[in-house]
């Protein structure tokens, strides 16, 4: 029945299509622990945009314009740097330390009043999830920066842990995988 639907058809005709995303958007809520979910990106790179879009609404909202540089560590995916510079972002990229995980004293020193967000693919590019992103997400909030998360690996996490519950404040999902 969903191959027949148009996007012009009365509302009243639709209705099982509409409960439908209505619940998928609360059980995606529900899976990454983050307050609301939404259906409009239609891809990864659509949803990256859209998400980095939003971190620049709400620190424009904020009056928080000056804002301009965003942290992506180098075991990020690819297309995060390339995101950040298309929404208008500086990119400073975070060295890794010996174990592949975000270095910290790299993060420290990048992180200032200027900082927007820091991007983290979780599992990173390597694979690994790193032991840190609960004191990450403290020392960007303490910045007033945003801890945006990659969730194109979400199938390592799901059942284990929640961006939400981590600390993300925005998460984009390839619902493809």
């Amino acid at each position: 029945g969903f191959t027949s639907l148009h996007p012009l058809q009365p509302q009243e005709t639709v209705q099982g299509a509409l409960a439908l995303m209505y619940d998928l958007q609360r059980w995606l809520a529900e899976i990454t622990g983050l307050d609301a979910a939404s259906l409009a990106p239609a891809a990864g790179a659509q949803g990256e945009l859209t998400g980095i879009l939003m971190v620049k609404a709400y620190l424009g909202n904020r009056g928080e314009e000056g804002r301009r540089r965003v942290l992506v560590p180098d075991s990020a995916h690819g297309t995060n740097p390339a995101t950040a510079a298309m929404g208008g972002f500086q990119v400073v990229t975070v060295a890794s330390d010996s174990q592949g995980n975000t270095d910290m004293q790299a993060l420290a020193a990048a992180l200032d009043d200027g900082v927007a967000a820091l991007m983290l693919t979780l599992p990173n590019t390597l694979g690994l999830f790193d032991p840190n992103v609960g004191r990450i997400a403290e020392m960007l909030h303490r910045k007033g920066a945003l801890l945006y998360g990659d969730g194109a690996n979400l199938n390592a996490l799901l059942g284990r842990a929640r961006f939400g519950d981590m600390g993300f404040d925005i998460v984009h999902l390839n619902m493809h995988k």
